[in-house]
């Protein structure tokens, strides 16, 4: 099978500069995820795989196993900061591990942050956060469908965000 890869245009002119020394950087366009021509070309990359890997096989027992070998909680390290206890858990198959909070060790968990719930598709992330050193202020990035680009938030940590 013979497969036609959609090819990129090359921007000859994007040249950065790093400490004197000049650096091409052709697909530079490609670093805006929400430009036109970048979606566009991820269109015509997915349109040359997807049928491919729609043909394979093993694909749809491949994705079976892969989705029962996934399908268990995973829990994170907790941690306290200021009087509160802190963890992650996914329960499976959920798109964002959820952030909870126990008021104490023995406390019944409550939801802190479930990033899934800030997009439709489940695909804002937390990307790093911290809290003050009295544990009051929680400050968090999130960022969308992959992207690099982070969106830093701060809320008092007394409020639960579901």
């Amino acid at each position: 099978m013979s497969l036609k890869y959609p090819q990129p245009r090359k921007d000859e002119s994007s040249i950065d500069e790093y400490h004197g020394t000049k650096i091409a950087d052709p697909y530079k366009w490609m670093e805006d995820p929400d430009a036109e021509e970048t979606k566009a070309f991820v269109k015509a990359q997915n349109d040359v795989t997807s049928p491919y890997i729609e043909k394979c096989r093993y694909h749809k027992k491949l994705n079976e196993r892969l989705t029962e070998v996934w399908d268990f909680a995973k829990y994170s390290c907790p941690f306290k900061r200021g009087s509160r206890y802190f963890y992650f858990m996914n329960t499976g198959l959920q798109n964002q591990s959820v952030m909870y909070v126990q008021e104490s060790i023995s406390a019944e968990a409550k939801v802190f942050l479930d990033p899934n719930k800030l997009s439709e598709d489940g695909t804002v992330a937390i990307r790093g956060y911290a809290f003050s050193e009295d544990g009051e202020y929680f400050a968090y990035g999130l960022s969308a469908s992959g992207s690099d680009w982070v969106t830093i938030k701060v809320m008092a940590s007394t409020l639960h965000m579901v």
